[in-house]
């Protein structure tokens, strides 16, 4: 399985999500995956913030073979080299490629602008983001981040791509993470891997308690790379979805009858087939992201 993954890291930045680089760890911990290419585009940071955060985990995972290039900064910001590089890959392994996207989708946009064929080209394409109904927690609404970065480039996936499944955040706060997960996960592990991951996802089950009430986290992108890489884990469910660019301005896959941008005259809503997988087997869903984790060798 060839697999390049597109992302906004943030592992080594105070009170940012650590999901991303466990994404990515997920997919070097699985036998069969082979990743042939890093990507990074902003949402959790700052371009450059993610762009560091990036170089600094290729380096601690000694990745340095695998191709990667640096993305977008902000919507629009479309023609980079990582755009550049995703349409390398898909050349390089047309029909094969599968895309894990789990971060603003300004780097698959790019793609397309770049080759109009792009998304014809992969195998699948796996997302995490949108929202079917608000994030709700103990102390407040949790804001979708990922689709709503840039709608017109999450607009163009939705609507172009082909086997286009999508990990949403109601769907992935269906298994939440806890210290005595990780404390039990890792009793007894002393290696550069788990050492590694619990140096920073430790800060991250206070920020969350802190800031939204919740005692543990959600590892939303890992759960994205999960799915792709053993979809035995999930149900899935294939719906028709309308959406618009001004429904996904706040990450809604759900568009009202109304469209104020650009696109209202000639369509205001488009309908799409997407896949919404919803986990089946939690507790061995958790101990396979575990797993592979720390099948890691450094």
């Amino acid at each position: 399985m060839k697999v390049v993954i597109d992302f906004d890291n943030s592992f080594y930045t105070p009170n940012r999500d650590v999901d991303d680089g466990l994404a990515l760890m997920y997919l070097l911990g699985s036998v069969d995956v082979e990743v042939v290419g890093i990507t990074s585009t902003f949402g959790n940071c700052p371009i450059e913030e993610v762009d560091r955060c990036t170089r600094q985990l290729i380096q601690d995972l000694q990745l340095q073979e695998i191709p990667y290039a640096k993305g977008g900064g902000t919507n629009g910001d479309y023609l980079t080299e990582a755009s550049q590089l995703l349409v390398d890959l898909a050349n390089q392994y047309p029909g094969e490629l599968k895309v894990l996207a789990v971060g603003s989708m300004t780097n698959l946009q790019g793609a397309y602008l770049r080759d109009p064929d792009f998304f014809n080209k992969l195998s699948q394409v796996v997302l995490m983001g949108g929202t079917t109904e608000p994030l709700i927690f103990a102390k407040q609404e949790m804001l979708e981040l990922n689709f709503s970065c840039d709608p017109q480039a999450t607009y163009t996936v939705l609507t172009k791509g082909k086997n286009v499944s999508i990990l949403t955040g109601n769907r992935c706060t269906d298994l939440l993470f806890t210290r005595e997960d990780y404390q039990k996960a890792f009793q007894g592990v002393e290696t550069p891997i788990a050492a590694l991951i619990s140096k920073y996802s430790d800060p991250w089950f206070v920020d969350n308690e802190i800031e939204y009430g919740i005692k543990g986290f959600y590892n939303w992108d890992s759960l994205a790379a999960a799915y792709l890489v053993d979809p035995g884990y999930f149900q899935e469910e294939w719906t028709d979805f309308n959406v618009s660019i001004n429904s996904l301005s706040t990450g809604s896959l759900i568009a009202k009858d109304f469209d104020p941008t650009s696109y209202a005259g000639s369509k205001p809503l488009s309908k799409v087939h997407l896949n919404i997988p919803q986990i089946t087997d939690h507790e061995a869903l958790k101990q396979a992201l575990f797993d592979k984790w720390l099948a890691i060798e450094l």
